[in-house]
């Protein structure tokens, strides 16, 4: 069980008064003049310096991507979700664990010496207080346990999936073993699109310095957090005290990471707070040179040498501690939702979001509000700036509850499209079959949710990257209901919108081949295929539909001709061997031989090639060969029944009964078993 985190220490604000003592001299360096209360540290320009070249060299790592087309994959802790999901070790898990064990022995340093997202706050609080603007810490005891529950969510949770819960509901989502992906040439996969950095900077940088505090993400909205925090408990390199201490609070004054310093090295003669990042601002402030670095009991084992150490001070009652927690919860799953904004940018927003709901609240409970230079309410009467406070906080309130109900209705959709199952070749054949009764009903529900959230004036959400892949579902659906016409529709449109690509184009005509257009989706996908012959889906997708309606000839045409406009095609190749061995015609039957040994040069080892020139070297005559590459085939793939039943019926139909009823029978019961599963 991990520790509890510890909350950054409220007994004083960043605005406490600080004591010069007379006797420190004026030229001692990092220490005030004599009589000045306002404490600088010397250490905030150099962490500002070697933060600013991470940020810099990140940039160049993006650059260098953007001009050679490959780099090494990206330097950041969330891409240690890869290794969790699916046991891809990349340049990231390596500076996560490396980041995570040098936490257990330094301290809480990667956050205040290595982070871009402290940076971005740093820098943020440094223009606020340009302007006058003090941030103060919220503080709530159950908000700091957000970060800690989104690391396990994120890096633990599709671990513990995996071994405890998918053996019983997904049996084929077996563990596929450790990989490594070092080099990548999609740097940009697993990050949100450049839209979503103004309002990340927002919301990671202003507004959570503004409301929560300085390093207000840190303590409530990092998922990183959650696991460095408590690590530093048992680190032994901490912020330590001499006896030349005299409690005058500069420590605490300059202190950006909200922690009480003089009080806690007064109490423990160390810092132990958890927010501690070891950015020596207070080290460097202190005018007596009390404070250090240094090696030691770590924070776990702390124990107290003053009978009443101080205690924390907290904003809220349990009672609103839980009421705000359940609104951080709502919160972050109603902008993280289906739609699958940033988690970093959703957790921020819910931070936000359970401030903003304490202050709106205590607007209407308490007599007295203030927020930082602003008082929104005095002696009971709430003034301009409060309601100018509560209409923002309304609108962005509102604003979150559409994204809810937006995501909501995409869930809602997805439940409903899991549930109707029935083989495209039923849907789409032209034959006039349709689906069930209950599975069209669940298509129709479906649609109707989709249409929700797809944006005016097909519905009522809002557009967005999630509507092409909704658009795709809710033209299949309209197929299974039979609504062919409006499925083309929506798939038109949307090839409109985006352009036509190989998608589209086969979708298109499936739907018209679906309604009965047999012709006309034969001639569409030709067209399409013709004006982009690297499509090659959606040639095999022509070839197949020829073939099904019997005509060969046209088929066989394509396939020529497909090989004649990209000569290097494998597939290609492999589609026109099969159609002239299917054909049984002697002369196209050892051209079809010929052409997929060629395919066996250019690719060996491809057990389906195998088994067809096998069939092909049996109309020939030759059958010891045909076996030969039949065996072949199954040494290949040992463990699929099609090349098991394949051997054991070109044995049968050469009299060697004995061997084959073996593996006739083996090869039933392996897909039988597939077919249950």
């Amino acid at each position: 069980m991990p520790c509890e985190p510890k909350a950054p220490s409220g007994g004083a604000s960043l605005s406490l008064p600080v004591v010069a003592s007379a006797t420190v001299s004026a030229d001692r360096a990092g220490s005030p003049a004599k009589g000045s209360a306002t404490p600088r540290s010397r250490m905030g320009w150099k962490r500002a310096a070697v933060l600013g070249t991470i940020q810099l060299l990140m940039i160049v790592h993006v650059v260098q991507w953007l001009w050679t087309g490959t780099t090494l994959s990206p330097l950041e802790p969330s891409e240690a979700m890869q290794t969790s999901m699916y046991g891809v070790i990349n340049a990231g898990t390596v500076l996560f664990v490396a980041a995570l064990v040098s936490t257990a022995l330094l301290g809480r340093w990667f956050c205040g010496w290595a982070c871009h997202v402290v940076l971005l706050q740093d820098l943020c609080g440094w223009m606020m207080k340009k302007v006058g603007i003090r941030p103060k810490l919220f503080r709530s005891r159950l908000l700091l346990w957000l970060p800690l529950s989104l690391a396990v969510y994120m890096f633990l949770w599709p671990i513990a999936y995996r071994l405890a819960v998918a053996p019983y509901t997904r049996p084929d989502l077996a563990w596929p073993g450790f990989s490594t992906h070092f080099i990548t040439e999609d740097f940009w996969a697993t990050f949100p699109g450049l839209l979503m950095a103004v309002p990340f900077l927002l919301v990671c940088g202003f507004l959570t310095v503004y409301l929560l505090g300085a390093k207000g993400y840190c303590t409530y909205g990092c998922p990183y957090g959650g696991f460095f925090a408590p690590l530093d408990e048992l680190s032994p390199v901490r912020i330590r005290v001499s006896d030349a201490c005299t409690q005058c609070g500069h420590c605490t004054a300059v202190c950006t990471s909200n922690v009480q310093v003089h009080a806690e090295v007064r109490d423990y003669g160390m810092v132990v707070d958890q927010g501690c990042m070891k950015c020596m601002d207070c080290v460097s402030a202190c005018p007596e040179q009390a404070l250090r670095v240094g090696f030691g009991t770590p924070a776990f084992l702390a124990k107290p040498r003053v009978e009443s150490p101080a205690q924390k001070r907290w904003d809220l009652s349990w009672n609103e501690e839980i009421a705000f927690a359940a609104v951080a919860i709502a919160v972050f799953f109603a902008m993280r939702g289906t739609i699958g904004l940033p988690l970093l940018f959703a957790s921020g927003v819910a931070a936000c979001a359970t401030y903003l709901a304490w202050l709106c609240t205590s607007l209407v409970r308490k007599s007295d509000v203030r927020l930082h230079r602003f008082q929104l309410k005095r002696d009971g009467r709430v003034r301009a700036s409060g309601g100018v406070v509560a209409a923002l906080s309304a609108l962005a309130f509102a604003g979150i509850a559409a994204v809810g109900v937006l995501n909501a209705s995409i869930a809602l959709g997805d439940f409903a499209y899991g549930k109707v199952r029935v083989p495209p070749e039923v849907v789409y054949s032209g034959s006039g079959l349709r689906a069930t009764e209950d599975v069209q009903r669940h298509a129709a529900r479906g649609i109707a949710f989709y249409r929700f959230a797809l944006p005016a004036p097909d519905g009522y959400g809002f557009d967005g990257p999630w509507r092409n892949a909704i658009e795709a579902r809710v033209s299949w659906m309209l197929a299974v209901t039979g609504d062919y016409a409006s499925a083309e529709q929506v798939l038109r449109g949307a090839a409109e919108r985006e352009g036509m690509d190989e998608g589209y184009a086969a979708g298109i005509a499936r739907t018209m081949r679906g309604g009965g257009d047999l012709r006309g989706a034969v001639d569409f996908a030709r067209a399409q295929w013709e004006a982009n012959p690297q499509w090659g889906g959606l040639r095999e997708e022509l070839v197949n539909w020829l073939v099904a309606d019997e005509r060969r000839v046209e088929a066989l045409a394509l396939a020529r001709e497909a090989l004649v406009r990209t000569p290097d095609d494998l597939t290609a190749m492999r589609r026109l061997s099969v159609l002239l061995i299917e054909g049984g015609v002697r002369p196209e039957v050892e051209e079809g031989v010929e052409l997929v040994t060629r395919t066996l040069v250019i690719a060996p080892g491809n057990p389906f090639a195998h088994k067809v020139r096998a069939e092909g070297l049996d109309l020939l005559g030759r059958a010891d060969e045909a076996e030969s590459d039949l065996r072949r085939a199954l040494e290949l793939a040992p463990d699929d029944w099609r090349f098991i039943q394949a051997l054991g019926e070109f044995l049968m139909s050469h009299d060697q009964q004995q061997e084959a009823m073996p593996l006739i029978k083996r090869a039933t019961e392996m897909r039988a078993e597939q077919m249950r599963r």
